[in-house]
This record gives C-alpha cells, structure tokens and sequence, in this order.
C-alpha cells in the first residue's frame, strides 16, 4: 500500500554543518567520499521509504544552503513541507544559536514535524544537554537526534521516524 502525496521534508541549518552529507547518507546509504560541496540555493532529492505498518510513502527532501542569502527563498519553498530538520554542528554551537533565525524565517512550527539534528557525532563533541533542550522547548521540536554521516549513527532513523510521525499527524490528508 502506498500514499497519494510525497512526504515533504526541509532541512536547514549553517553552512558547513553537514546537511548535505546527512541526506546523501540517508538517500545512497553511504558517506560521500567525494564531490560535497556548499548548496546553493536547494538541492532536492527523493527517496521511497516503508512504515511500520507496510505503507510505502515517498519523502522528498529540500536541503537548504546554509548561507544567510538562502533564508529569503527558504520560506517560499518550506510554506507547505511536513516535516523540518534543523541541523547543527556541536563543534560549532553558534550553529546551534543561529537556529533561531531559521525558526524565525520558517514560521510554521505548530503545524510541521520538527526534529533537531546534532550532526558529526564520529567526532565526540556534544553540546549541553541543557541548552539543546531549551532550544526544544523554545521551539516545540518534536524530537532530538545525534547523527553521523561518516559512521551512518542515527541517519535512516531520522527520515524514517520523520515520516512515521507525518503519516500518523491527525490533520494529514491523504
């Protein structure tokens, strides 16, 4: 069984957090040796995924340039998405701080799924447990995930969960 619409799914965070290698992990199953470079603008991918109950849902996933141009674009392309993924780096936690612009420029919390998404885990570096709550709190994001494109850690996870919660959102027309 399959649904009518696509899943769509918005990534966005700082540039060089890696957003891009997330989703190439998540589409190819594997780490981008080579050839990433900054997003300009969007770039849109698509991948079929199956639920927990046999539905095969299609998400299609925007990614986002990090650059603070592409936040006058982002909300003409993220107005009717499902799901938002805000990425940060933990080695860098002002790219966890400048999420709150793109919170800002979104605007559209209350009716997404929204997961935030600390990527590099391979590296070892966590931020405080405290403030990535406060940032959740502050912004009703519905769930929180370490990720690793290098090693793969919690990558199919994210979509698949996301899509999960999507399907089963009350106001969800098929």
């Amino acid at each position: 069984m399959s649904i009518d619409r696509p899943l769509k799914v918005v990534i966005a965070g700082e540039k060089h957090v890696g957003k891009s290698s997330l989703v190439h992990r998540f589409i190819h199953e594997q780490f981008p040796l080579k050839g990433l470079y900054s997003t300009v603008g969007f770039e849109f991918t698509l991948k079929t995924v199956q639920l927990e109950d046999g539905t095969s849902v299609v998400i299609h996933v925007y990614d986002f340039g990090g650059e603070p141009k592409f936040r006058m674009i982002f909300p003409q392309y993220a107005s009717d998405c499902d799901g938002l993924i805000l990425a940060f780096d933990p080695s860098r936690e002002e790219t966890l701080d400048l999420l709150h612009e793109w919170i800002r420029v979104y605007g559209r919390e209350n009716e997404s799924v929204n997961f935030l998404v600390s990527t590099k885990a391979d590296l070892g570096v966590t931020l405080s447990p405290v403030k990535i709550n406060e940032f959740r709190n502050t912004h009703q994001i519905d769930e929180y995930f370490q990720t690793s494109a290098f090693t793969g850690e919690n990558t199919q996870r994210v979509f698949q969960l996301m899509a999960e919660r999507i399907y089963k959102k009350p106001k969800r027309a098929m």
